[in-house]
């Protein structure tokens, strides 16, 4: 059963604004709870074909939890997720902007003040979908330009979680890179290196030492990055590949590959209905992970060109960090979280991207607004 979470845990005032705790339903039993601190996914709960709810995210419960805990669980990262090697944001005129850094010498994740550490706006909440508002600055992170974020939270019948935002530049070029950070458990509990996992990517971005893109895009054949058919989680992660050292596991974004991407699965030939007035169309089909004991499984959808898969090797049962909440067990048992039992698989543009001429970093002038999307549909 999924574990009940308390809305007073989560309602305080941090920054000077309001926090809470707002909990969707679906017409197909999925529910979701989402925290306006971080945008964050809280809990996923899919029916478990017995009149009840699993939980199949990981997840703290409270708001103490995600100050004290693992920094971007659950999170939407913005303004430009991944790292920006030491820091550096090449401009279109061939100079170097100087950014805040937060992950040794690198900008990672929209640095020390990235919306995974804002309070969103709440516009608007229904039973079934969740308005959320922020405003990125540049003298938080400091990339140029403002940029208005609106993001969508939805649940469609079908049991489909929509994640999609507009941002709208305001006042000076700049660039925007939007993912999700949840972890996924399809189980509930244990290691995630029973699940299985296909990818339609045929390309990967291989990493340098010290875990920034090289600058190149080479084939996934014959790499533990091959995902094209479904593939044990723990199988890749165990593979001796010079990439999973370098990077401490499995941490690395698969591309598509455009006109020479993988044929795709059966799974990824019914896009799901759009279930937000701003979802944009286009959506590709990123990632399939199935849980073989339970028989659930979970597609990932998006507008991005790429997504980074992340085994969660940085999850490393330290009881501060990795102390969530569990449904197994007594009301209120932690579940300390060892490494592998959480799975990230975050749709987004190329790492690194302004910095690769090759990567295709888009740069927004004022008065465009950028589109994205996330969808996770459920079934089993």
């Amino acid at each position: 059963m999924a574990h009940t979470l308390h809305r007073d845990a989560f309602t305080h005032t941090l920054h000077g604004q309001p926090t809470d705790l707002y909990t969707l339903r679906g017409a197909g039993g999925l529910q979701v709870a989402v925290s306006n601190y971080g945008a964050r996914l809280v809990q996923v709960a899919v029916p478990d074909g017995q009149g009840g709810l699993a939980d199949v995210a990981l997840g703290y419960d409270s708001l103490q939890g995600y100050l004290d805990g693992q920094l971007s669980m659950g999170a939407i990262i913005g303004r430009w997720a991944g790292r920006l090697r030491h820091g550096q944001l090449k401009l279109p005129d061939g100079t170097t902007l100087q950014l805040p850094t937060n992950s040794g010498p690198h900008h990672h994740h929209g640095g020390p003040l990235g919306s995974r550490f804002q309070v969103f706006t709440v516009a608007e909440a229904r039973p079934d979908a969740l308005r959320l508002q922020h405003v990125f600055r540049t003298q938080d992170d400091g990339v140029p330009g403002t940029v208005r974020l609106t993001l969508d939270l939805a649940i469609a019948p079908d049991n489909a979680l929509h994640m999609a935002w507009t941002a709208e530049v305001a006042d000076a070029p700049t660039v925007v890179n939007i993912t999700g950070h949840a972890f996924f458990n399809l189980a509930g509990a244990g290691s995630t290196h029973g699940h299985v996992l296909q990818v339609p990517a045929s390309h990967y971005v291989p990493l340098a030492a010290d875990v920034c893109p090289v600058g190149t895009v080479e084939p996934v054949q014959g790499t533990p990055f091959d995902f094209r058919a479904p593939r044990r989680v723990g199988d890749a992660v165990a593979h001796p590949h010079e990439q999973l050292a370098r990077a401490g596991g499995l941490d690395h974004y698969l591309a598509w590959g455009g006109a020479t991407s993988a044929a795709l699965p059966a799974w990824a030939l019914q896009a799901p209905a759009l279930a937000s007035p701003i979802t944009p169309g286009g959506l590709r089909p990123a990632a399939l992970l199935s849980d073989p004991a339970s028989g659930r499984a979970m597609q990932v959808w998006t507008t991005a060109p790429g997504v980074q898969v992340y085994a969660g090797h940085g999850l490393k049962a330290d009881p501060m960090r990795d102390s969530g909440r569990s449904a197994i067990g007594a009301p209120g048992t932690p579940w300390l979280w060892q490494p592998g039992d959480g799975i990230c698989l975050e749709p987004m543009e190329y790492p690194d991207a302004p910095n690769h001429p090759g990567f295709g970093a888009r740069w927004w002038q004022p008065g465009e607004v950028v589109r994205g999307a996330i969808v996770y549909r459920f079934t089993g």
